[in-house]
């Protein structure tokens, strides 16, 4: 191991440590993964190496710049739990996506994946809801299996994902598991008050609405009255924005907060 690579690997130990109050048990795969030597990511083969560089390369580039030390916990948290998810997926015999992904061509020093991986990490360390943390970390690890995700799709998906709040991760899941709760089937047409408890998570499916990331069963919402909770379903880049985060591993009691103020 050459010096800059020792120097490289002290960074990333660094940064990714510094993020363990998020990344918890993840840490200790996530630098077996990219700071473990010639035994690390190179057990996974070729894929496995190329997406490890780009986490290493744009993680170091990271650990160089002046952060807050809360910037730092959730850069560091992010990078952990999304080495520890794809070093465990390799372990378990999948393939990183096989489309030079990660691969940087003679016209660029940079790969689309290493655009994926920057955004992550500079979205997630302005995160000041740190909930949503271990789900971009999801995000990052699971485009990196994905070929159907474009670097272009990749970057609007990571954008939607910033844009929503906690909560509505968890209306999402909510969504996906309606039928399991007990919640409201009609709209609130004709209700006379609305304490605030209810029309916040209101407003909450009426932008997921908006962004044509959930329906209504079809039909047509102008306002929070308009939304019937129980006929939420996920749609378009909903799903992605569900499947690629994870969200099915939010916690059962965050959603059933939610499924309590609209039942």
């Amino acid at each position: 191991m050459t010096n800059e690579e020792s120097n490289e690997n002290e960074k990333i130990k660094g940064l990714m440590s510094s993020g363990a109050e998020i990344a918890g048990g993840a840490l200790g795969g996530a630098l077996g993964f990219l700071a473990g030597g010639p035994i690390g990511a190179a057990a996974g083969g070729a894929g496995g190496a190329a997406v490890a560089v780009a986490l290493k390369h744009i993680g170091t580039e990271v650990s160089d710049r002046v952060l807050a030390p809360r910037e730092k916990v959730r850069a560091g948290g992010v990078l952990a739990i999304a080495a520890s998810n794809i070093d465990k997926r390799i372990n378990a015999g999948e393939k990183t996506r096989e489309d030079n992904f990660f691969t940087t061509t003679p016209n660029s020093n940079r790969s689309k994946g290493e655009e994926i991986v920057e955004s992550v990490i500079l979205k997630a360390q302005k995160e000041p809801e740190e909930r949503k943390i271990p789900f971009m970390g999801n995000l990052l690890s699971n485009i990196s299996f994905d070929k159907t995700i474009s670097v272009e799709l990749g970057h609007q998906i990571i954008k939607t994902a910033e844009q929503l709040t906690y909560r509505q991760l968890c209306i999402l899941k909510l969504s996906a598991v309606r039928s399991q709760l007990n919640i409201r089937q009609q709209d609130y047409r004709g209700q006379d008050s609305f304490p605030k408890e209810l029309y916040q998570v209101l407003y909450e499916f009426l932008d997921l609405y908006s962004r044509g990331l959930i329906n209504f069963g079809g039909d047509v919402a102008f306002g929070p009255t308009d939304v019937k909770p129980g006929a939420t379903t996920i749609q378009g880049m909903g799903a992605d924005v569900f499947n690629l985060m994870g969200l099915i591993d939010i916690p059962d009691q965050d959603v059933l907060t939610i499924a309590k103020t609209v039942s």
